[in-house]
């Protein structure tokens, strides 16, 4: 989400190949059953562990269904869900425990996605949870207060809403959201829960900074890191 900068079925890229396998399901012959999601804080939703394998990661890749993007997707947005992928992960929780968790990025991310995700777990960054946005009935407030790692959300931007914001292209991953807080143009920082991380000097785990190996990955993809900007979004990342 950022203030100044808010901004398909096709295989894997070859880049991605390299770095770790991904397989993609058939795309739904309709959409599946859509469950009622319950709005969460910090704490309040458990992310179910998950064993370690060989393969830290085991990153695959499907198509979304109609319950994937029920909260945040609508007739208008720029990207249909036809290009949306959804892609599920492990990553090291804060407690040091491997968990599994989901982005939804658009097709052609998938990719680097998966391999900017996987060099930060091989670095050691630690993640709270990586849900689907539905738990918060795709309320990024509130998302926001629950420190998620989320992607994909057509919306306007949170603090200044004549904009969309680029979350809506499936082409943004804001990461562990309270720890790396975001300055909108209103001089707010979103979220409240988070003003402790405003200062970065602070060296606490889930935090991000320019040398942070998420950064570096993002950067040398050709994409963007909100910490860089007039108005701070270290939460926020735009992939190149």
């Amino acid at each position: 989400m950022s203030v100044s900068h808010r901004r398909a079925g096709i295989g894997l890229t070859a880049a991605l190949a390299t770095a770790l396998t991904v397989t993609v399901a058939a795309p739904p012959t309709g959409p599946g059953p859509s469950a009622s999601p319950s709005p969460a804080t910090v704490d309040a939703v458990p992310v179910a562990a998950v064993a370690a394998t060989t393969d830290p990661i085991r990153a695959t890749a499907r198509p979304v269904t109609a319950a994937d993007v029920r909260y945040t997707w609508r007739s208008g947005c720029p990207v249909g869900p036809s290009r949306l992928r959804v892609v599920e992960m492990n990553f090291r929780g804060y407690d040091g425990t491997i968990r599994r968790g989901m982005l939804i990025v658009r097709w052609d991310k998938v990719g680097q996605t998966a391999a900017i995700f996987r060099a930060a777990y091989l670095a050691g960054f630690k993640i709270r949870r990586m849900d689907n946005p539905n738990r918060w009935y795709g309320n990024d407030e509130e998302m926001m207060k629950a420190d998620n790692t989320s992607a994909f959300n057509c919306r306007r931007v949170t603090g200044n809403t004549s904009r969309m914001s680029p979350h809506s292209y499936g082409t943004a991953i804001d990461v562990n959201t309270m720890h790396n807080p975001y300055k909108a143009a209103n001089g707010v920082w979103y979220p409240p829960n988070g003003l402790r991380w405003v200062n970065r000097n602070l060296r606490d785990p889930g935090m991000i900074w320019s040398w942070s190996t998420i950064t570096k990955q993002v950067i040398s993809r050709g994409g963007l890191w909100g910490g860089y900007w007039t108005y701070k979004d270290y939460q926020h990342f735009e992939l190149g």
